[in-house]
C-alpha cells in the first residue's frame, strides 16, 4: 500500500490534485450509499457491494490485526451475511422479532492508501442508532461507533467493490447484546 495520490489524505481527500479529489468523493459517495442501503434494508442492494470473497469482521481489541489474532465479535464471508440479514427479514426468526430501523450516520470518510493494483484502503467514523419496538425504552434503543475500515477493490466494470470491512468499535473490550443489524 502507499500513501494516497500526492501524499497526506485529509478528511474525503484523496490528494493529488483533480483525480484524488474525485476518487476521494467517489470513495465517500460510496460509503454513504452503502450505509443508506443497509438503512433502507436494502439487503439485496447492499450484498451487491461486495466481492464474492469478501469479509466483514468485528475485532474485540483495536490491537487485533486479523480475525486470527484472537477473538472478535464475528467474522462473516458473504454467505454468512446473506444468512445474518435474512433473520432480519423473516418473521419466524424469533431472536431477531421485532427486526430493528437504524439510522447510520458517517462522517470524516478519507482514503488512507491506494495500492499500485488500485486496492484503496478508506476509513471513516460511523454510528449506527438501532431501534426495535419491544415496549420499553432503554431495551429498546442502542447506539453502536466506531472506526469503519473498508478495502475496496474495482469490479471489471470499474465500479467499486467491498473487499473487506472491519468496523472497531469504540466498547469492543466491553460487554452488550450482540449487534442484529450491520453498522
Amino acid at each position: 500500500m502507499t500513501s494516497p495520490p500526492g501524499g497526506g489524505g485529509g478528511e474525503a481527500d484523496g490528494g493529488g490534485g483533480a483525480a484524488g479529489l474525485n476518487l476521494a468523493a467517489e470513495v465517500a459517495a460510496f460509503v454513504a450509499a452503502e450505509a443508506r442501503l443497509l438503512d433502507d434494508r436494502d439487503f439485496a442492494a447492499w450484498f451487491a457491494l461486495y466481492a464474492e470473497d469478501a469479509r466483514y469482521w468485528v475485532p474485540v481489541s483495536p490491537e487485533q490485526r486479523t480475525p486470527t489474532d484472537g477473538p472478535i465479535h464475528f467474522h462473516d464471508d458473504k454467505q454468512l451475511m446473506m444468512a445474518r440479514t435474512h433473520r432480519l427479514t423473516t418473521p419466524r426468526a424469533f431472536g431477531a422479532e421485532p427486526s430493528p430501523r437504524t439510522c447510520h450516520i458517517v462522517s470524516g470518510t478519507r482514503i488512507d492508501a491506494v495500492a499500485d493494483d488500485g486496492e484503496i484502503v478508506a476509513s471513516s467514523s460511523q454510528i449506527m442508532l438501532e431501534w426495535r419496538a419491544r415496549g420499553h425504552f432503554e431495551a429498546d434503543t442502542r447506539v453502536f461507533g466506531g472506526r469503519v475500515t473498508h478495502r475496496l477493490c474495482r469490479a471489471p466494470t470499474g465500479h467499486l467493490l467491498i473487499a473487506e470491512k472491519r468496523i472497531d468499535l469504540v466498547n469492543a473490550e466491553g460487554s452488550f447484546n450482540a449487534m442484529l443489524a450491520p453498522l
